[in-house]
């Protein structure tokens, strides 16, 4: 884990070199242009999960987040526990030859729910890494559209045409429809 966080961090820490902020004119006066919103620093924030959706200002994003992660810890916790009961009565049905929790099952069941619930606690542990890993990925890209303007007039108009036919090629009437798309 702290591997991937190194990585991580020296990553984040490549994208963040750029150009200057500042530019020089003819007349050797500085202008210093707004600062950007930061891709990077974005993703540096998200290792802290929702840290990255609160500098993007996305802040509804966070209780999703924090849900998803708590969800599934809870999950991988309980099929933890499931799977550790059903692995000491494993080991005491085949290594003492005495059952003590689940007498109703056979040795076969036994093993059948050991392995269901070690499966689904490891299934459980990459869906929570993975809301993790997507949080990363939802406040980088968030970050990159943060000040892309999106007008509020998007229209999309429908137009029918005729075109008159043409005489000297001899070219009968032609009827169609425009559509034309304003961003």
């Amino acid at each position: 884990m702290k591997k991937l966080l190194i990585i991580v961090f020296i990553f984040s820490t490549l994208l963040s070199i750029g150009q200057n902020d500042t530019i020089i004119t003819s007349t050797e006066t500085q202008i210093t242009l707004p600062q950007e919103h930061s891709p990077s620093k974005a993703a540096l924030l998200s290792l802290v999960p929702g840290g990255g959706q609160i500098y993007n200002k996305s802040y509804w994003k966070v209780p999703i987040i924090y849900g998803g992660l708590i969800l599934m810890t809870g999950f991988a916790v309980k099929n933890h526990n499931k799977f550790v009961d059903y692995k000491d009565e494993s080991i005491n049905r085949f290594n003492n030859d005495t059952t003590i929790n689940f007498p109703e099952l056979t040795d076969t069941q036994v093993l059948d729910y050991k392995d269901y619930y070690e499966r689904e606690r490891n299934l459980n542990i990459l869906i929570g890494l993975g809301v993790y890993v997507l949080n990363i990925v939802d406040a980088t890209v968030d970050a990159y559209f943060f000040e892309y303007d999106i007008s509020e007039d998007l229209t999309l108009r429908a137009e029918p045409f005729i075109r008159p036919p043409n005489y000297n090629i001899t070219t009968l009437p032609t009827a169609g429809l425009t559509l034309t798309l304003k961003l």
